[in-house]
């Protein structure tokens, strides 16, 4: 994969408040169109990723600096603070955030953040200004807390607070996703009954979480007939993989990547393989501290969940709206 330049543009809405965004621009001289860029049937040629976990003002969502973020939000609040803005605004996908990730891994710029109470745990001299109990006002941290530690990329992925993102689930057990990037569609329907929803698969079968005595597994193998579906947590280190073969969505998705920085091997994952529905929340938290960095995942969630240290972020391709450059 091949780097994008990207630089922040401001986005006023039509109640003339600023977004602050991170432009990222579709490669041209690639075969396929990678999948960030893809929205259901259509292409965008550049999507634009708020640079801040975002505040909500009067119901809608923005990307400012220096806020307080916005939390105690559940998922379909988040998703309503940023659709209700107009066409083309969305909750940021899974594919999204995984492309940030992707491109840090990259460039060897895995963000620090606030991972410990206004500090980061591995980098005790960075620290953001303390906001409220242990949050941090968005992007008073150093640039290593940007995603390719510069003063341009995209602020606080890592710690901080978690984040809602859209276009994948765990349901019953079994990995589910919206096709085509989808998710950030204002036509699409994310609700738990919605037909866009789909199964993660290879020729074998459903892919799922098999989640037991302590163990997570992403396997497509049926389970057995002792299973007793479970919830659990370990190091991304010690998840394990069993499949006939990895489906190009679960790298999309970050279940799977490609590739992973050294550091992502201490970073947790949760799954709940029980019955029922739940939402992925990434990133961690201001108090996750040796289990924290920007690839943390939760699914184990349900859409109504809220909580002080869960929060979202929204994005933006143009339809037919004004941009303002700095």
């Amino acid at each position: 994969m091949n780097a994008v330049d990207h630089n922040n543009v401001v986005i006023f809405d039509d109640r003339g408040i600023p977004s602050i965004m991170c432009r990222f621009v579709r490669p041209k001289d690639t075969e396929e169109v990678p999948a960030v860029f893809k929205i259901g049937d259509k292409v965008a040629d550049a999507i634009y990723i708020s640079k801040y976990p975002n505040i909500v003002i009067d119901g809608r969502a923005y990307s400012m600096p220096m806020a307080d973020p916005t939390v105690n939000i559940t998922f379909d609040g988040a998703v309503q603070a940023c659709r209700c803005k107009g066409l083309g605004w969305h909750l940021m996908t899974a594919v999204e955030y995984e492309y940030l990730l992707n491109q840090s891994r990259e460039k060897g710029t895995m963000p620090h953040g606030n991972t410990d109470w206004g500090k980061d745990y591995y980098h005790n001299d960075e620290q953001g200004k303390v906001s409220n109990l242990g949050r941090t006002y968005t992007g008073t941290g150093p640039v290593t807390w940007n995603h390719d530690h510069t003063p341009y990329g995209v602020s606080d992925l890592n710690g901080n607070v978690w984040e809602w993102l859209a276009g994948l689930r765990i349901k019953d057990g079994v990995i589910e996703f919206i096709p085509d990037n989808k998710a950030a569609s204002p036509y699409c329907d994310l609700s738990k009954d919605s037909a866009e929803w789909q199964q993660a698969e290879t020729s074998k079968g459903p892919v799922r979480a098999n989640v037991e005595c302590g163990e997570i597994t992403i396997t497509d193998a049926v389970a057995a007939d002792d299973y007793e579906p479970d919830y659990d947590g370990v190091r991304i280190e010690k998840l394990e993989v069993e499949l006939s073969e990895i489906p190009q969505v679960l790298k999309d998705l970050g279940i799977i990547p490609d590739k992973r920085a050294e550091e992502e091997g201490k970073t947790y994952a949760y799954f709940d393989a029980t019955e029922g529905e739940y939402m992925p929340v990434r990133g961690s938290a201001f108090f996750f501290t040796s289990n924290s960095g920007p690839s943390a995942l939760i699914l184990f969630d349900p859409r109504s969940y809220s909580n002080v240290f869960l929060g979202f972020r929204s994005a933006f391709y143009e339809v037919n709206g004004k941009l303002i450059t700095e």
